[in-house]
């Protein structure tokens, strides 16, 4: 039988151990170790909406657009900055200014390669919690198929 998780079990855990948020780690050509923590519901909110536009849909009406690339880039961005492993951000002044760039977005840009931002942001999704059902939406397909 399978036993749920209850109340008294949530209520009798530590307040760290309910809110602390997962780190990882990414390997960049340029960088070397990059340290990222999870990003949390607000956070994705917040750049998720930083992303979104709404564009015409051909009928006279408006359908809300993500941009996928931008997101990919904020959660990045959000994610290496609240790592207090170390003191790189992406939006540090020296750094910009050393690039000859003005945003935190155009450093991604420059410092990692397309393939790094798209694995990062994977990655930063998946310790965020989006990895798990999406692999086994995978699995069920493959069973299915």
């Amino acid at each position: 039988m399978r036993k749920f998780i209850s109340l008294a079990a949530i209520l009798g855990k530590e307040d760290k151990e309910l809110t602390e948020l997962k780190q990882g780690e990414y390997e960049t050509d340029k960088l070397g170790t990059l340290p990222f923590t999870a990003v949390n519901h607000d956070e994705y909110k917040t750049a998720k909406k930083d992303c979104l536009k709404m564009v015409k849909d051909g009928t006279g009406g408006m359908v809300p657009d993500l941009d996928d690339d931008a997101l990919m880039v904020k959660l990045i961005i959000a994610a290496v900055d609240k790592d207090k492993r170390s003191d790189f951000t992406f939006a540090n002044k020296e750094l910009l200014k050393k690039l000859g760039i003005v945003s935190a977005a155009a450093a991604v840009d420059k410092l990692c390669s397309p393939g790094e931002i798209y694995n990062l942001a994977m990655d930063i999704q998946a310790l965020s919690g989006f990895g798990k059902k999406a692999e086994i939406k995978t699995e069920e397909a493959v069973k299915n198929s």
